[in-house]
């Protein structure tokens, strides 16, 4: 099921965190996370993936991007994107581009098998995430959440010491425009 938002946040998170889950869930604590290799396309739940997914991936590890995986018991079942160029966007929404200050890197595309939805993999890998935004020598991550995932997503990650700071309100509007709502006076870099 593809379930599509007309309300996004951009957000900010700070890469100063916690280095494990310490309540980190059985499940969590078994999953093996790794980074990402072309060979690893190969092993994509292909109910969940399909050719253009392998495909863009392969162009994405092309240009640089790093991709971190998952793995229980020897199969995929979480995965995230990570990026330091200096733009990023929300595909969902054409025309949700921001310019990215230099000390913010740019997480994006996670996905978790819906079977482990809940387990608690996403916030050690959002762990993750952010420590090695911090070892490429950025301070903050940017990052998009879908309205109806923004409150309980800030609520689980406040668990671990991540706080995720709504910066931007966008929002698809009935002639297919977007609506921006800046929710935080400009943000100047430390």
């Amino acid at each position: 099921m593809i379930v599509f938002s007309r309300e996004v946040y951009a957000c900010r998170c700070n890469t100063h965190v916690p280095q494990e889950d310490p309540w980190a869930s059985e499940v969590a604590r078994r999953a093996v996370l790794s980074r990402g290799t072309p060979a690893d396309l190969a092993d994509l739940p292909p109910a969940h993936h399909g050719k253009e997914h392998a495909d863009d991936f392969r162009a994405r590890l092309g240009a640089g991007e790093e991709w971190t995986i998952a793995r229980l018991d020897g199969r995929i079942v979480h995965y995230f994107w990570i990026s330091t160029s200096s733009r990023c966007n929300y595909p969902s929404l054409p025309g949700c581009l921001f310019e990215l200050e230099p000390d913010t890197g740019y997480g994006h595309d996670a996905w978790t098998d819906p079977e482990l939805r809940g387990s608690g993999i996403r916030r050690c890998s959002f762990l993750r995430e952010l420590n090695r935004l911090r070892e490429l020598g950025k301070d903050y991550e940017a990052s998009f959440f879908v309205a109806y995932q923004l409150e309980g997503a800030t609520r689980s990650l406040a668990t671990v010491g991540i706080v995720v700071e709504p910066l931007w309100k966008i929002c698809l509007l009935p002639d297919r425009s977007l609506q921006f709502e800046q929710l935080t006076p400009t943000i100047e870099s430390a």
